[in-house]
């Protein structure tokens, strides 16, 4: 299971890349910028994992020009109310002071607002963490009321403040990168007996963005709008 944009892949995170994940995330270039910072136990992945492989949770790594460079996370997913709440990590300093991170926290409003048709999505931020206040706020994100003070402060977006954004982003973006092509998900073959991944597949395949579906030996592809 994937989702392609701009040149990027976002495939369901597995078991066989927690170990990875767990590195990545003990790095305190990705630690620090998290309100838990104790160091992460193989056992304390894998029961992690256990925990957060459903369809409340879409964790995905990252691909970008043939390498994993980091993880885009929805959690505590609520399909009644349609909300949920997202976070990036990019281990890599060398992507941190280029466009990629903008790009990366386009695509992932654009998950929670497109192809999961959310109604309000949900962040948190560290209070000296300017960067990434900067990147949420121009994609729609606001500061919650009582949070000047909170060291880990939360952020809400609606669809509608996404909504009146996106098309100058998707201008921007589409520029910078030289591709204006629409977002593809796909299930793989391998994937095809996977209940989770059948559960987000459903999630999906209703979708009134979806423009095109088609069949190939390759897997079964959603084209967005």
């Amino acid at each position: 299971m994937v989702y392609s944009r701009y040149g990027f892949s976002f495939s369901l995170l597995k078991e066989d890349d927690i170990e990875l994940v767990r590195r990545w995330r003990n790095d305190p270039v990705v630690s620090n910028n998290f309100e838990f910072r104790d160091h992460i136990t193989p056992e304390m992945q894998k029961e992690w994992f256990r925990s957060i492989h459903n369809v409340n949770n879409l964790y995905t790594i990252i691909g970008y020009q043939g390498e994993k460079i980091g993880v885009i996370n929805l959690k505590n997913i609520d399909w009644e109310t349609r909300t949920g709440e997202g976070g990036i990590f990019l281990p890599d300093v060398k992507y941190h002071q280029t466009i990629i991170p903008a790009i990366i926290s386009y695509i992932s409003t654009e998950i929670i607002f497109v192809m999961f048709e959310w109604k309000i999505g949900y962040a948190h931020v560290l209070k000296e963490n300017k960067s990434v206040q900067q990147f949420v706020s121009l994609l729609g994100y606001e500061l919650m009321p009582r949070q000047e003070d909170v060291l880990n402060q939360k952020y809400r977006i609606t669809s509608d403040s996404f909504e009146k954004r996106r098309p100058k982003l998707l201008k921007a973006i589409s520029a910078l990168v030289g591709n204006d092509k629409a977002g593809v998900f796909c299930v793989e073959p391998v994937d095809y007996a996977d209940p989770v991944v059948l559960q987000w597949e459903d999630k999906v395949r209703t979708n009134r963005f979806i423009s095109q579906f088609e069949t190939t030996e390759e897997g079964r592809f959603y084209y967005f709008s």
